[in-house]
């Protein structure tokens, strides 16, 4: 089953009822495998950077790229990123965007001569990058199926009371004592209603039409502190703290209208609200060695991620009928912390100077997804759970992933002062072969270009990655087949710098 879901469809069956359950193994992705934004200098050239150096970028792939600064670099990196989503269901397709304006990275870099001819300079370096932006959209409407996600309250409801603890089903869903996020709100609404025999059933009985709409917010970013210093012009080496900082907010609405002609009700809708901020730490070190002339080498470590995380989440229920009034119950909010760990990466890469002509670099990248890991906090939001379901997930459903990007630049004019970049690159899917029906393999491509005059620098890239997800419009534990998103995440960046 895929676990590339939302986090209120994947669990309405069983979290519904217990808040601290909204997250799950899906938080890994999010948060692990990324495609980060760079300089626009880097960005042009695929995110290849790793064998090269002098370049703010270098701290979020390999910090020994700041031992070959001779000059300090002040430089400012923003632009616009859009995500957009073809959602496709049954024979349905609809695309959606949702745009942001992002500072993708910016820093300054400080170089200091040594006294010490083997260590002639040393690099302090402290910046900010936008790591991964999550703005995306997701639109599907006029499906028409014969399940309904109410069946899902239905399954909630005919769990007895008694198991909680109360004498009376009808008593504890009606001061919402259980399923709070769900059934209880349904019936409350009259979305949940009584049947024989004690049992439940639900209004939205027969074929509906679903609507469905997601839009998300946020961004991953990372402030980063670095080091960097060069042995005898041939080795160098480096390292980053990085304090990664989680900004997320998803609001979705699930609408289905009943289509039976001598139906009481007329279409009920389903709301979540979902906020997550946090922040972290990490580390990355790195060695950059020059082989000869023309041929370097590096390699570079990026440690687990240690991610504190709060949600704040919350669910409503509308009911719409023919000859009723409207009905509305919204559940209590929620806020719980706990930690998430993500994979540790690490990137091997090599570069060939091709003397004033130019430069090209080609990574490869290694993460293995089922190092990321949710735990309890401890802290004073937290409840103790063991997320023992959820790291099972993780351990069954994931893979390591694989990741190569190459990256060219070009030299032009009478002083070289042009610069011409392209690159691109690819990442295999992070999904065990029979999770997911959808190719989720990420690739990217990018173009770019840079003017250099004196001390001053400019660039500009254009960059475009896309894959495929699954999706389960109905929840992951209805038997209606999931959908497709094809997601594609287009950048347009500018930078400025200025050595001194």
């Amino acid at each position: 089953m895929n676990t590339w879901i939302s986090r209120g469809l994947a669990a309405w069956l069983f979290a519904l009822s217990s808040p601290f359950l909204a997250q799950n193994e899906t938080d890994v992705l999010r948060y692990g495998w990324i495609d980060p934004l760079a300089s626009a200098r880097v960005t042009a050239m695929g995110g290849s950077f790793g064998a090269l150096g002098a370049d703010l970028s270098c701290m979020g792939i390999n910090p020994a790229g700041l031992g070959m600064y001779r000059r300090g670099d002040l430089a400012m990196t923003a632009g616009v990123h859009t995500g957009s989503t073809n959602a496709l269901w049954g024979t349905r397709q609809v695309e959606a965007a949702q745009a942001d304006v992002v500072a993708s990275n910016y820093g300054v870099a400080l170089t200091y001569p040594s006294v010490d001819a083997d260590w002639p300079f040393f690099t302090l370096a402290v910046g900010h990058q936008n790591r991964t932006p999550f703005a995306q959209k997701v639109e599907i409407d006029g499906v028409s199926t014969g399940n309904s996600v109410s069946d899902l309250f239905v399954s909630q409801a005919l769990d007895d009371a008694a198991v909680y603890g109360y004498a009376s089903t009808d008593d504890a869903l009606d001061a919402g004592e259980i399923f709070g996020y769900g059934a209880s709100l349904a019936w409350r609404t009259g979305l949940l209603v009584p049947d024989n025999d004690a049992l439940y059933a639900t209004a939205a009985e027969g074929n509906v039409t679903v609507d469905r709409t997601i839009e998300r917010q946020g961004r991953l970013a990372e402030t980063q502190i670095a080091f960097g210093t060069m042995f005898q012009d041939r080795v160098s080496i480096g390292a980053t703290l990085g304090l990664p900082r989680v900004s997320f907010e998803e609001s979705s609405t699930h609408r289905e209208a009943v289509n039976a002609a001598d139906a009481d009700l007329q279409d009920w809708a389903y709301e979540e609200s979902l906020s997550v901020s946090g922040k972290g730490v990490l580390l990355r070190f790195g060695v950059l060695a020059r082989v000869s002339d023309i041929l370097r080498v590096g390699v570079a470590h990026q440690t687990r991620g240690r991610l504190t995380l709060t949600d704040t989440y919350a669910t409503s229920i509308r009911t719409s009928w023919i000859d009723e009034p409207a009905a509305s119950a919204a559940s209590p909010t929620s806020n719980y912390e706990y930690l998430l760990f993500t994979p540790d990466r690490t990137t091997v890469s090599a570069s060939v100077l091709m003397g004033k002509l130019g430069v090209l670099n080609a990574d490869y990248v290694r993460s293995d997804m089922r190092r990321g890991e949710l735990r309890d906090s401890e802290g004073w939001l937290s409840t103790g759970y063991d997320f023992g379901a959820e790291n099972d997930a993780v351990q069954a459903g994931y893979r390591t992933v694989h990741q190569a990007r190459v990256g060219l630049e070009l030299r032009l004019g009478d002083e070289k002062q042009f610069r011409l970049r392209s690159g691109g690159g690819m990442s295999t899917s992070p999904f065990v072969g029979d999770a997911v029906v959808s190719e989720a393999n990420r690739a990217h491509v990018s173009v770019g270009g840079g003017y250099r005059i004196g001390n001053v620098h400019f660039s500009a890239a254009w960059r475009t990655a896309w894959h495929n997800e699954d999706y389960y419009f109905m929840g992951a534990f209805s038997p209606e087949a999931p959908g497709q998103l094809q997601r594609r995440a287009s950048s347009l960046l500018l930078s400025a710098g200025l050595r001194m």
